[in-house]
């Protein structure tokens, strides 16, 4: 469809926030549209760039009328990079929207009515993320593109990162001394100290990484992953020193870790009041990580074990947990393949990326239900899915999210269940 046929000109009120940030409202026909850069309340006119039969995708072309939940955005490339979706949204409003996008996932997609609490803010809603990660190509770097995903914005700051990785961002915006030879991911990562980790991903030449450290201030390790995926240390420590709510982290270049620090102890704060002494609790979390909860769960008399796949992050948390003087069980492997350490848990913690729970580990922590489970999801969609099936077992005492990305559309939420009315539980 032609964006300047004026058929492809729409009208419509604006009535929520949908899950990706999008505005939705209906046209004159009933059709749901979907145009990004809305707020709740607008009137708008926007250029339809996709039409199915019960929906569409429009281009905001003008604000007849301003809803009180707009505000400026803060950010000069706002609207043109993809990094941001809510930045033109009021603070209320976007906390307001991510709750209304759990409720409404959980009712749509889980068949589960329940009360979906505010989300919980911690910290500033700039400045907050210690990891960012940008698009080069042809020497642009930046984010990819807010409505053509396959281009590069050109960007030497970030309103999000904290400041260590608003300077990276500046030294490395001209692309001069990254690797060549195809496009590339640059992971920026800083510390609590505020030293700085690099691992570029893509290309086939290392460029001049000598040049790279001379100009990064605080530069403690720069890895490259080359487009055949061999890793090689160009500069600096092969680990980055992290403190991380109190604990000492050696951390590999890829290994993950929530991209909120205030938030983040929030959330543990809030699964530590209600889970009270762990001591003498058999605990198992499940997608770990490096597994700083249970290492501080184990710290306090808990029986822990956790299970992570990513080699690099279960031996990040074995030596943590060694430092700290804890005593724990690491299991390395896949989920899915490692089912029997539930057996005896009264605890269970589960915290999948965001394709969810894979399907036998549904399966077991239904068959076997254990006192307490506690879901931390990334994805309400996905956490959607796996609850309309835990929920048959489970009795959903709690859905907390927690606002770990403002400005954007992104939400972790975490859902307290009890397992004690089942017959089977333990």
């Amino acid at each position: 469809m032609n964006m300047r046929d004026s058929a492809a000109l729409v009208e419509l009120e604006i009535d929520a926030i949908a899950a990706g940030g999008d505005g939705v409202g209906r046209d004159s026909e009933g059709r749901v549209v979907f145009v990004p850069l809305t707020a709740p309340g607008d009137v708008i006119s926007a250029v339809i760039i996709k039409s199915k039969r019960r929906w569409a995708k429009g281009i905001l072309r003008d604000v007849l009328t301003s809803s009180k939940q707009r505000t400026e955005a803060p950010c000069p490339i706002y609207g043109v990079c993809g990094g941001c979706r809510l930045q033109h949204l009021t603070e209320a409003q976007q906390t307001e929207a991510k709750r209304r996008i759990v409720k409404d996932s959980l009712h749509r997609i889980g068949g589960i009515q329940c009360e979906v609490a505010a989300p919980i803010r911690a910290g500033s809603v700039l400045g907050y993320r210690n990891r960012i990660a940008l698009t080069a190509r042809n020497s642009a770097v930046g984010y990819r593109g807010l409505h053509d995903p396959r281009a590069i914005i050109p960007t030497s700051d970030c309103l999000l990162a904290e400041a260590p990785i608003r300077a990276a961002v500046g030294v490395l915006a001209s692309g001069e001394g990254l690797p060549t030879g195809g496009e590339l991911r640059v992971t920026i990562r800083a510390s609590v100290s505020g030293r700085i980790a690099l691992l570029v991903e893509g290309g086939t030449e290392p460029g001049i990484p000598g040049d790279i450290a001379d100009r990064l201030d605080g530069l403690e390790s720069y890895w490259w992953c080359d487009e055949a995926g061999s890793m090689q240390l160009l500069e600096g420590s092969a680990t980055l020193h992290e403190t991380w709510q109190g604990l000492e982290y050696e951390l590999p270049p890829n290994v993950f870790l929530q991209g909120n620090r205030e938030v983040s102890a929030a959330m543990d704060a809030w699964l530590d009041d209600r889970l009270g002494s762990p001591a003498g609790r058999a605990i198992v979390d499940l997608y770990a990580g490096v597994g700083a909860r249970a290492i501080r769960w184990a710290l306090m008399g808990g029986n822990v074990t956790t299970c992570e796949e990513d080699v690099a992050a279960c031996g990040a948390c074995t030596e943590a947990a060694r430092i700290a003087g804890a005593q724990l069980r690491v299991v390395q492997g896949r989920v899915e393949n490692q089912l029997p350490i539930l057996a005896g848990a009264h605890v269970v913690i589960v915290n999948p990326p965001r394709t969810g729970l894979g399907t036998s580990v549904r399966d077991a922590l239904v068959s076997a239900p254990v006192s307490c489970l506690v879901y931390i999801s990334c994805d309400p969609a996905t956490l959607a899915r796996d609850l309309k099936v835990l929920a048959g077992t489970y009795d959903v005492l709690e859905v907390q999210p927690f606002d770990a990305f403002p400005q954007t559309a992104h939400i972790e939420t975490i859902v307290w269940m009890d397992g004690t009315g089942s017959e089977h539980s333990g």
